[in-house]
């Protein structure tokens, strides 16, 4: 059956496709029912379903899509519509127009208003062509929504030049949670926030993105305050992650709310799932930094593998390893992991330092040395002052260094190789100067992660950040072809199959390049 997928306003055009195709497979329908050449910048998208209940469930959870109809009748002229009612069969129409149950007809319009005049004439002669609606009028509490649905070209001039392209007949089938998600979740209402908490649209958009279903287990590597992560909670993902700020994990110092001051007891992300109802899905929050995660967190097979391993050659313990790693990837531990690592721009990108500051031997007391080494005895030399020259040898409090981003994704892209289960997806955002962008090619990739689609967001004339979607690769599954680049750009739209070596060397110096004075920069 043909139905109609009406998009909210023109807001994140440019992911409409990747929430649509992510919902279809979420939903277990063919991404064909969807032709290939559609424009996903008009404000309507035809797709096939079997029934009204699958239309409905594949909006439910959209944030993009606000309504669906079914549709009887389309043509590029309203008369055209009403020539063509004849011909649409009766079995289709005539339960919902010819019963007992009441119902209401609408005209709405796209790119051009309606006039109330232009309204009535339409329902009107739509009511004398059509004889078979017999059914009850009720415009208070219809069991049925009719619609007329007109879609117009954009203005050019501003002078009412907006073209009639085509004119839709059907009936209304349902609306997605949009409107009450938005309501529900609108961060001005939210007890825990950070300067950075992702927008709830956006971390709607991307917990469909990465497939978040009831039971699944979704990992944050950079957290913050955990906005994207409590999106996926909502359809019942279990959401956990990490973040190397104590501080923000834990709410403590000043509120970025007008007026608040200091954060108050108990703002944390548990909290968030507490105001919400989905504490049950909260799994839990660690102190630590992305870079780290290779050494704290071992997936159920990597345990065995461990505890059964016995001692080997060198040339067997190599190929014991590669053996093991294997059956580790194979397996995994996360069904998606979701994140927007820090830029260095609002917030600092910072790691554990491996080694001390300090080059030099610090002086301490005697006292303090003993402190430190509970009581173990060293040999100490005291000089003039009273103080004991201590090498770094001795117990170190890590301290944080830069993490510079072009490391950070290439971290991030190793570890979910590792942590994500066979098809289980890595969505996660990259910024981008335009001044040194060249293309799809030049994006983060990993021949063991399958890039699905890559969708940009401008955030001015010469910065934007773009959205990847990547799925890892079962382990029969040859690595991708990191050669093959095959792109398609539609406006602000890219979606890719492309691959190159490492990790793009302009992400590298992208707070420099952000940062630079406006007569340094080209172009």
């Amino acid at each position: 059956m043909q139905y109609l997928l009406s998009f909210s306003a023109q807001e994140f055009v440019n992911f409409r496709e990747l929430e649509v195709r992510s919902l279809l497979q979420l939903n277990d329908l063919d991404q064909g029912c969807i032709a290939a050449d559609v424009d996903w910048s008009e404000p309507y998208i035809l797709v096939k379903c079997p029934n009204d209940e699958k239309a409905n469930k594949l909006i439910e959870r959209s944030v993009l899509i606000k309504s669906v109809y079914s549709i009887w009748a389309q043509a590029s002229t309203f008369g055209e519509v009403l020539d063509k009612i004849g011909s649409v069969p009766k079995k289709l129409m005539e339960p919902f127009i010819s019963g007992p149950a009441p119902i209401k007809v609408q005209v709405t319009s796209v790119n051009k208003k309606t006039s109330q005049e232009d309204r009535l004439d339409y329902i009107k002669r739509l009511l004398s062509t059509d004889k078979d609606i017999t059914a009850p009028i009720s415009l208070k509490s219809p069991e049925y929504e009719l619609y007329l649905l007109f879609d117009y070209t954009r203005s050019l001039t501003n002078q009412k030049d907006q073209k009639l392209k085509q004119v839709y007949y059907g009936r209304l089938v349902g609306e997605s949670s949009r409107r009450r998600l938005m309501s529900k979740f609108d961060l001005s209402k939210r007890t825990y926030l950070g300067n950075t908490t992702m927008d709830v649209r956006l971390a709607g958009i991307i917990a469909n993105a990465c497939l978040a279903s009831r039971g699944d287990l979704v990992w944050d590597p950079f957290l913050g305050t955990g906005g994207m992560v409590l999106a996926t909670s909502v359809w019942g993902a279990y959401g956990a992650g990490c973040d190397i700020d104590y501080s923000l994990v834990h709410g403590k110092g000043r509120s970025p709310k007008a007026g608040q001051g200091k954060r108050m007891e108990g703002e944390c992300l548990r909290a968030n799932y507490r105001q919400y109802g989905l504490e049950p899905y909260y799994l839990d929050v660690i102190i630590a930094d992305a870079a780290s995660l290779g050494r704290l967190l071992r997936v159920p097979e990597e345990r065995l593998l461990l505890a059964t391993a016995s001692p080997t050659t060198a040339v067997d313990a190599n190929q014991k390893q590669g053996q093991e790693q294997s059956q580790v990837t194979a397996v995994g531990l996360f069904d998606a992991i979701i994140t927007d690592p820090p830029y260095g721009v609002r917030e600092r990108s910072c790691r554990i330092a491996g080694q001390a500051a300090e080059k030099e031997p610090s002086l301490v007391t005697p006292e303090f040395l003993e402190k430190i080494t509970d009581g173990a005895h060293h040999p100490v030399v005291v000089n003039q002052d009273g103080l004991v020259p201590v090498t770094h040898d001795l117990p170190h409090f890590p301290h944080k260094e830069v993490y510079p981003l072009q490391e950070s994704f290439s971290n991030l892209l190793t570890i979910s190789v590792r942590l994500l289960k066979p098809q289980g997806r890595l969505v996660f955002w990259v910024p981008v100067d335009r001044n040194t962008y060249s293309g799809p090619e030049s994006l983060p990739s990993h021949p063991r992660l399958k890039l699905v689609t890559v969708c940009e967001q401008a955030l001015n004339n010469r910065v934007s950040r773009f959205l990847m979607v990547m799925e890892k690769l079962p382990p029969c599954d040859a690595d991708f072809d990191l050669t093959r680049v095959r792109s398609t750009e539609t406006g602000d739209v890219s979606c890719a199959e492309s691959w190159g070596k490492d990790v793009a060397f302009h992400l590298d110096n992208f707070r420099n390049a952000y940062f630079k004075p406006k007569k340094l920069r080209n172009g």
